[in-house]
């Protein structure tokens, strides 16, 4: 296999479930609503494969996954073209408002016709998945336009005769090899306007400077009751300094405004950090008590025992399409989203945020410093269990080890709240740690997003879709609520003051987007599943994060793929366009001014 098929082939392993309808009745106008006619017919001519360029340079670090910017369409719907043989014609379309550069590929992760496999003209990615490659190399896809279609010819292992394909399905992704525009993470400019938003980013960075001004100001004068403040929205769209209160009745001791911005109020309760202690979970709206699993006896191995290449780190490890309440053991290699904790916190529970490839080429898990490193209480070398022991009646099962803890961002704590004009800055609840080949997977349960994009989305606003899955509330869809928060959070030592946090709600505020024991989820983009934060707090109807940038700067980890493309650590900025960031630690900044 050449250099370049070997780059693609990496690819390949990071495609996910996103299952569509792949059928139409007229082949002129494609229709997700009609089964597909089954018909007989001449097996389609193959087209000639593509020239397959000389080289991929490292650069490129692609591929860049554009799959929600496109849309899959039949020009002929699926049909028997012979006794084990399916055929269809494809295109790609660009749906979305901005142009896909360089070379696109579609890759066909499967179909639920069991035991058919994509006969592709230029070839595979791997020696089970093969890819059409839909535009050649320096082209552009521009905005609204489509690609040349494409023949797509399906062999099966059983005859095609007697199939019945209307309730077919076909699971695909696609990726270009060049960085799409919009995926930059460069600060927009002032003047540009936030998307469907009546504002320019400038204004809202003039709000956030004005929020941040106020913050320390409104928690010492109202004697803990406030615990922070936030960039938001009214219910009219129009920008406002979002007020975080511990109790009722403080909206008449608020300033109306402050320097000519809006003032809001939300009710929060006390805003909490810390694993969850209840061995209780919602699973799909039902509180449910899990049993204790039959003990696993066997060792699992606890750390690697040798640094693999990043390609080897794609291909050693199978994807894991599980499916099951978070809180259950899983098959090795486990999901992302689902239970796990230190070993060595009993009785307690939280989540396992993503897979990450460090810069020395070893794999990690990323959580929060207080589900990994026991709110600084861990020592390095602690096993890291899956499930939860929260879940498994608190017992001690060595089988059940999939990681060790290897370095964790140290939290500073303070009290009692009004000493935080004095107080240390904190801007990361978060730890890793390293796990071998085969005992973490990429991907979610099946039943959630997938698997998440490699590049972080650092350009927030209010109003931004996201979705995440986690131990206690499973997967949950909702939207950027507030951005910029600084917030005073309690755990069990005391309190600890973040700054850049972004807070999350769902559309209806209830149920919650997070519940005690989701700390650690990685929370990700609606449309295209680019890591956004850490869940990390919770109070009231607001779930909060750390935003994911400056975390991935801080352990030198990108978010994986699968693909074992070169790790994206971000630029470190905070989550919201206000700028580069120059330290990644938690440090203690002086307020007065």
């Amino acid at each position: 296999m050449s250099r370049p098929q070997i780059t693609l082939g990496v690819a390949v392993l990071s495609c996910g479930l996103l299952i569509i309808s792949a059928f139409a009745a007229d082949p002129q106008k494609p229709s997700k609503s009609n089964p597909a006619r089954m018909e007989k017919a001449e097996p389609t001519p193959v087209d000639e494969p593509e020239p397959v360029p000389e080289a991929i340079v490292e650069e490129d670090r692609g591929p860049w996954e554009v799959t929600d910017r496109v849309e899959l369409v039949f020009k002929e719907p699926i049909a028997v073209a012979g006794d084990k043989t399916l055929s269809a014609r494809v295109l790609l379309k660009n749906k979305s408002e901005t142009d896909i550069p360089g070379k696109l590929v579609l890759v066909v992760d499967g179909s639920s016709i069991e035991g058919s496999v994509l006969h592709a003209p230029q070839g595979q990615f791997t020696e089970t998945t093969p890819y059409l490659q839909m535009l050649p190399v320096k082209r552009v896809l521009d905005a609204g336009k489509e690609t040349p279609v494409k023949s797509l010819i399906l062999t099966t292992t059983e005859s095609t005769a007697e199939m019945k394909l209307d309730s077919a399905s076909l699971r695909w992704r696609a990726f270009t090899l060049t960085q799409p525009a919009d995926l930059n993470n460069d600060p927009p400019a002032d003047e540009k306007q936030v998307p469907g938003k009546g504002y320019t980013w400038g204004e809202m960075r003039r709000v956030m400077g004005i929020q941040g001004q106020a913050t320390v100001a409104l928690i010492e004068k109202h004697d803990g009751a406030i615990l922070g403040t936030g960039t938001s929205e009214d219910a009219n769209g129009n920008l406002v300094i979002r007020v975080y209160a511990a109790q009722g009745g403080m909206s008449r001791k608020l300033p109306g405004s402050i320097d000519g911005v809006p003032v809001e109020l939300t009710v929060t309760g006390a805003i909490k950090g810390g694993p969850a202690l209840s061995r209780v979970t919602n699973n799909n709206g039902k509180a449910e008590l899990p049993g204790a699993p039959k003990p696993d006896t066997s060792s699992a191995p606890a750390a690697q025992t040798a640094t693999p290449s990043l390609a080897s780190a794609a291909t050693a490890t199978p994807r894991a399409a599980q499916v099951g309440p978070p809180t259950r053991r899983f098959t090795r290699p486990v999901p992302i989203g689902v239970s796990a904790i230190n070993q060595t916190d009993v009785c307690a529970s939280g989540t396992l945020g993503c897979r990450c490839i460090g810069r020395d080429g070893k794999l990690y898990v990323l959580s929060n410093n207080h589900v990994l490193a026991e709110q600084n209480s861990g020592t390095l070398g602690d096993p890291i269990c899956q499930p939860s022991q929260g879940d498994v009646i608190c017992a001690i099962i060595p089988g059940d080890v999939i990681a060790t803890l290897s370095d964790f961002q140290k939290l500073q704590f303070f009290t009692p709240i009004t000493a935080v004009s004095t107080a240390p800055v904190n801007i990361m609840d978060a730890a890793v740690a390293v796990t071998p080949l085969g005992m973490v997977d990429v991907t979610t349960p099946i039943e959630a997003y997938g698997i998440p994009a490699r590049s972080p989305q650092e350009n927030l606003f209010v109003g931004m879709g996201v979705q995440k899955q986690g131990r206690t509330s499973g997967f949950t869809k909702g939207k950027v609520f507030s951005i910029n928060v600084e917030v005073a959070v309690k755990y069990t030592p005391g309190f600890a003051r973040f700054r850049n946090c972004i807070d999350i709600q769902t559309q209806f505020r209830t149920p919650s987007f997070g519940s005690p024991g989701d700390s650690g989820s990685l929370v990700v983009t609606l449309d295209d599943r680019r890591p956004v934060g850490i869940l990390f707090a919770g109070g009231g109807f607001d779930t909060f994060l750390n935003p994911i940038s400056p975390v991935l700067t801080r352990f030198k980890v990108g978010v994986d793929d699968g693909t074992g493309a070169i790790p994206l650590l971000g630029s470190g900025r905070m989550g919201s366009a206000s700028g580069p960031v120059k330290q990644h630690k938690n440090e203690v900044i002086p307020l007065s001014k």
